[in-house]
């Protein structure tokens, strides 16, 4: 499948975009909260992948406000809204090299194996536009700041979040692209996946598809 980088901020790319991380002091000035399977078993898959100290190992990379955070979260756990891109950065640098497109292959493979055969059918049933109201639909119930809006033309998707400065982060930004990325590839649908800038507080993530 094809990925699309090429995301206009300010005359640069998403890449060029995504190589500057916001300072640490600015992103745990974001305010709100996110539910907590957002991140889900995020530390039993990295043990299970990296050994049993990876956990702590990615906790020596964050702020006092997350050392303790559990390896597990669920619907139930409510964190700092910081908490998701904190988390991501963390495992990028200390397992991945610092490089983001690497973390794409491990959410996939953790993905596929969170859910059931019968769930990875229904996923392929669905197909990609119903997957993605699906998910727009269900934003507001795992962040506590900000709308997400579809419109759904053919085989174009194009998801507008708007009124948190959460979404100007980049690590957030990339993160959704994965994460229309990661629906095209459960439904077995070819696309392409890309970003718009949409100003403050505000990004367009779109997917395209066969």
């Amino acid at each position: 499948m094809a990925f699309n980088e090429q995301m206009n901020v300010g005359g640069r790319t998403i890449a060029a975009q995504l190589a500057q991380r916001w300072p640490q002091t600015r992103v745990i000035a974001l305010p709100g909260r996110l539910r907590g399977d957002l991140l889900g078993p995020w530390g039993r898959n990295l043990c299970n992948r990296y050994g049993t100290d990876a956990v702590d190992r990615v906790r020596r990379r964050l702020p006092p406000a997350l050392t303790a955070i559990s390896p597990v979260l669920t619907a139930k756990d409510w964190l700092p809204v910081f908490t998701q891109v904190l988390v991501t950065e963390a495992i990028v640098d200390e397992f991945l090299a610092g490089e983001m497109g690497a973390l794409y292959p491990l959410l996939v493979e953790d993905t596929r194996a969170s859910l059931s055969r019968v769930h990875l059918l229904l996923a392929r049933s669905l197909g990609a536009a119903r997957a993605f109201k699906h998910a727009t639909n269900s934003f507001g119930k795992v962040y506590d700041r900000g709308t997400a809006a579809i419109a759904i033309d053919k085989r174009r998707a194009r998801m507008t979040f708007s009124g948190h400065p959460l979404f100007e982060h980049p690590t957030w930004r990339q993160l959704q692209l994965f994460a229309l990325r990661l629906f095209l590839d459960l439904a077995g649908t070819p696309g392409e996946a890309a970003g718009e800038d949409a100003g403050p507080e505000g990004f367009v993530a779109i997917a395209t598809w066969g």
